[in-house]
């Protein structure tokens, strides 16, 4: 019996310190990945302008210099070699802001740009900021807390050509990445291509002659033949505004004119135009221009042309 008890207290004693070693446990913290939110964007599309003015060679596409995308002429996501896409963004991190890193842009998974701290947000958070922490961060409000805003900028390079991924990424002290990221499809440096042609294939455009004459009299309207069709071969979506104007018409050989010399029709008087988009066509009649190489380009006209 005595054997027993010795032997029962021998295995008791074993498995104490193994309970006491067990108990109680210590919790680690959890690391909560930070989430990035985009407060505003905007494309700066004056290559080697910084930012201001038109173009150094005179031409300039917008209305005021270098505007963003949402007021200029562009409605699709184009870029070219020299163009700056420009982000500001906020990350927010239940750790709190001292565990936010860094971001970075990148680029069909390549890292291309690094971001910038800024002090605030320069915009409004209304709408874009949903309540995070346990509600401890409110809704649509920096936090001094959790938060770091970041500006980010991507010039576009060159050798970059055709359909790319641009994200913008978020990370932390232990180099975990932000689970909710910013993603966006952007064509580079597509191909700016534009065909003119005839709706009947001539090289021309020919004028109907009134029923019943063989000639056109002083005074008479005569309507073309045929049409004068301008396509967008563009790749990526690229916009393109036509502007149209015409030269004098003048008589060159001779042709039986009775006044060779003086024999021109003035295309600024005497011609009108009228487009067609698909299936809306223009109801009024324009006047045609003559081209100057001088005149400025703005939203309703350039090189004088309409």
């Amino acid at each position: 019996m005595k054997k027993l008890l010795v032997g029962l207290l021998a295995v008791l004693f074993a498995v104490v310190p193994a309970i006491a070693d067990e108990f109680p446990q210590t919790i680690p913290p959890v690391n909560t990945p930070p989430q990035v939110y985009m407060l505003h964007s905007a494309y700066d599309i004056c290559a080697n302008n910084d930012g201001v003015g038109a173009q150094p060679n005179g031409f300039d596409l917008q209305l005021d210099g270098c505007i963003g995308l949402p007021a200029e002429w562009r409605y699709e996501e184009y870029a070219f070699t020299g163009e700056n896409l420009k982000y500001e963004i906020l990350v927010r991190d239940c750790n709190g802001a001292q565990d936010v890193s860094y971001a970075k842009i990148t680029v069909d998974g390549y890292v291309e740009a690094l971001c910038t701290q800024i002090a605030a947000p320069t915009v409004s958070l209304a709408g874009q900021v949903p309540a995070l922490c346990g509600g401890v961060a409110p809704a649509n409000t920096f936090s001094t807390t959790y938060d770091k805003v970041y500006s980010c900028v991507l010039t576009v390079e060159p050798s970059w050509y055709g359909p790319k991924s641009v994200d913008i990424q978020a990370y932390d002290q232990t180099n975990t990445a932000a689970t909710q990221g910013i993603a966006q499809s952007w064509y580079f440096n597509p191909a700016v291509i534009i065909d003119v042609d005839t709706n009947d294939g001539a090289d021309y455009i020919w004028y109907e002659l009134p029923a019943g004459q063989t000639v056109v009299f002083p005074g008479q309207t005569t309507m073309s033949g045929n049409k004068l069709v301008v396509t967008n071969l563009a790749e990526g979506g690229v916009d393109l505004w036509a502007f149209i104007a015409a030269t004098d018409l003048t008589d060159p050989d001779h042709s039986g004119a009775r006044c060779p010399v003086s024999n021109v029709m003035e295309a600024e008087t005497a011609l009108d135009y009228r487009c067609k988009i698909g299936t809306f066509e223009q109801d009024t009649w324009t006047d045609m221009s003559n081209k100057v190489n001088t005149a400025a380009c703005s939203a309703t006209s350039c090189y004088a042309a309409k």
